[in-house]
């Protein structure tokens, strides 16, 4: 497949949030992948519950992320909301496996959950990447699209 495609609104978002957003979301998966704990990865769930399925005016990592806007080093560039949607979406199924794995004392495999999670967010906030773009072309867009 050459050509990835990517979920499309009319809703935009600052990038600069979004990558601040998705440093917070590595950080925190950090502290997990290291120390886990339930809470990080109940707090992951429900933020990204909030951007994904909510408004971001629920989330409090994309709150954080509007209010220190200006002092992020990125250039402000206004991008498209839906991709970030899905991410957030993704980064939702991603932390409740993670729970579920916790809960059912597979601690290792519910890290490998979140490492993936962070690696994830990691090309969101260094680089921009947005890997939901590339799991909505190769899993989501096969279902949908006549042959």
């Amino acid at each position: 497949m050459n050509n990835i495609l990517c979920p499309v609104s009319d809703e935009k978002v600052n990038e600069k949030i979004v990558r601040f957003t998705a440093l917070l979301t590595f950080l925190i998966a950090l502290f997990f992948i290291f120390k886990p704990n339930i809470l990080l990865v109940l707090f992951l769930a429900f933020d990204f519950y909030s951007r994904g399925f909510g408004t971001s005016r629920t989330s409090i990592l994309a709150m954080t992320g509007s209010g220190l806007k200006d002092y992020i080093p990125f250039r402000s560039k206004i991008i498209d909301k839906a991709p970030k949607i899905f991410a957030a979406r993704i980064g939702f199924i991603l932390s409740l496996l993670s729970i579920v794995l916790l809960l059912s004392n597979a601690i290792p495999a519910s890290q490998i959950t979140i490492v993936v999670l962070a690696f994830f967010a990691f090309l969101e906030w260094a680089a921009g990447f947005c890997m939901g773009c590339y799991i909505y072309s190769w899993i989501v867009l096969p279902f949908f699209t006549k042959p």
